[in-house]
């Protein structure tokens, strides 16, 4: 398997990554009008990190105006990439193996996943001015500890697959 064919799937990963904390982010900062249309356990993700960036009424109504905006986008995306994903996996289970098909599906997610983080990265471009820097810092040191810099769920994965093969001999 060469690093090009390798290359797109670890992408659209990353980007399915992004736009899933882009997307929890976002809707974290509306708890408020969430919560009273019964969206208890997403208010309550959303309120706590609302909270920790510790917004001021001002920012937290001109975020909810960005997202507003963005409503039918984000859901589009959001069901776009729930549908793609829904369909390598029936590939993946499919009696028959069909690694064409597989391939065909994975790329369609991808490019699915792409529009998504150019939706998050459009998104964020909007809101980050907004946000003060003790805000933006803690959004930075959250991304870094999720994304890379500080460790990830990816090197926690490895790890734990490794351990689990290990403990098998």
């Amino acid at each position: 398997m060469s690093l090009k064919s390798i290359r797109k799937p670890v992408l659209a990963v990353v980007a399915a990554g992004a736009l899933a904390a882009g997307g929890i982010f976002a809707g974290r900062l509306v708890a408020g009008p969430l919560s009273h249309r019964g969206h208890f356990a997403f208010a309550t993700a959303f309120d706590h990190i609302s909270r920790r960036l510790d917004l001021s009424d001002s920012q937290r109504s001109q975020i909810v105006a960005i997202l507003r905006e963005h409503e039918s986008e984000i859901v589009a995306q959001l069901q776009s990439q729930r549908d793609a994903r829904r369909a390598v996996h029936a590939e993946i289970r499919s009696a028959s193996l069909d690694e064409g098909r597989i391939r065909e599906k994975a790329q369609h997610l991808g490019q699915v996943e792409g529009d998504g983080a150019i939706l998050l990265a459009r998104i964020r471009a909007e809101i980050w001015p907004i946000l003060d820097e003790d805000q933006k810092a803690k959004i930075t040191d959250f991304w870094d500890t999720r994304h890379g810099v500080g460790g990830t769920a990816g090197d926690r994965l490895i790890s734990s697959f490794r351990e689990f093969l290990a403990s098998e001999r």
